[in-house]
């Protein structure tokens, strides 16, 4: 455990989660790796002379064939301050998708959607989704992606996509959307 533990830290993984048991066998490892559009996720586990490892690709859907197909994609995962247009970090590995999408193909051009829930006033949830939308465009744009490929327009609440009657409904309400400019849908 402890030479995978050095191994996955030298290559740039984050050890989430380590366990090692009363006897030196046995042990448990969790790692993540988020980087270039990638979401891995690693687990090992040590019981006497077994070994098993799982490794998960999270960051594997394909939101270009997504895009293709339907015009848009919700991009859940990209999270803001509470109230704010401030990204958190933990929406790296999302944006990081829409950055390795726009760098494979040099043609597409998107209008980055920002929607909110319908807790708050009509001008200020408009405000709130145009600067979150702003957010992820400069975030991408800072990231070498041309200018004239992306915009950005907030919706506020006026799309929602589930109830906002309850917790689990606002939360998919509270979004980020990507649209592929030109295309009908």
């Amino acid at each position: 455990v402890t030479v995978y533990r050095e191994s996955l830290t030298q290559a740039g993984w984050t050890i989430v989660h380590q366990v090692q048991g009363i006897h030196a066998s046995d042990a448990v490892l969790n790692a993540h790796y988020h980087s270039n559009g990638r979401d891995i996720w690693a687990a090992l586990h040590s019981s006497g002379g077994d070994y098993t490892i799982q490794v998960e690709d999270v960051g594997v859907e394909d939101i270009g064939k997504e895009l293709d197909r339907d015009c848009h994609v919700a991009l859940y995962g990209i999270h803001f301050d509470f109230n704010k247009a401030t990204l958190r970090p933990d929406s790296e590995s999302v944006l990081e998708k829409v950055l390795v999408l726009l760098q494979a193909r040099p043609e597409l051009k998107l209008e980055v959607q920002g929607h909110t829930d319908n807790v708050g006033g009509d001008d200020y949830n408009q405000k709130l989704s145009e600067s979150r939308a702003n957010a992820v465009l400069e975030w991408v744009r800072a990231k070498g992606i041309a200018a004239d490929r992306l915009t950005a327009h907030g919706y506020g609440m006026k799309a929602p996509v589930a109830d906002n009657g309850s917790d689990e409904g606002r939360a998919k309400n509270r979004r980020v959307e990507i649209k592929k400019q030109g295309c009908g849908k």
